[in-house]
């Protein structure tokens, strides 16, 4: 933190001799030749305060943040449970919108080592009702996940 100090306090005095120098320099010719020169010296100050500077930042350490391998694996969970209650929700409601009702959605997600989730399986089962639809379901579920679904029809037990 000092060396910052330093360097603006550098450039504060720079400035200063600067603006004083400048002020007994009047004629036009000299003013160009003078910039020049004041130009230069005021970025070889800066450089040379930089280089000299006790602050050393080869020997600035990053402290290295990782998670432990639990909590990790918890988040993954926790991230494929929400994803997958989302999907299925979503595609309960499009099978609604089509006029079929699904006893039961199942879906199988995994997260990648990029941290990417995919869906690894569908299983959808459907009532014996709705067995002539049993193509719709999986034209539907495939245009929106592109992923063929198992679908099976689940018997009605009488009471």
């Amino acid at each position: 933190m000092t060396a910052l100090s330093d360097l603006a306090l550098t450039f504060c005095y720079l400035s200063v001799a600067v603006t004083v120098l400048s002020l007994f320099l009047p004629q036009k010719r000299t003013r160009k030749i003078f910039g020049f020169v004041i130009g230069l010296f005021v970025v070889c100050s800066l450089i040379s305060s930089v280089i000299h500077s006790p602050f050393d930042f080869e020997k600035l350490e990053i402290e290295d943040v990782t998670l432990k391998q639990t909590d990790n694996e918890a988040y993954n969970k926790a991230v494929k449970q929400a994803a997958a209650d989302n999907l299925v929700a979503s595609l309960d409601e499009l099978l609604r919108s089509e006029g079929i009702e699904a006893r039961d959605i199942r879906l199988s997600l995994k997260i990648s080592d990029k941290g990417r989730i995919y869906i690894e399986d569908v299983v959808i089962y459907i009532s014996e009702e709705d067995m002539s639809r049993k193509n719709d379901v999986t034209r539907i579920i495939q245009a929106n996940l592109s992923k063929e679904p198992q679908v099976y029809v689940e018997k009605e037990e009488v009471q």
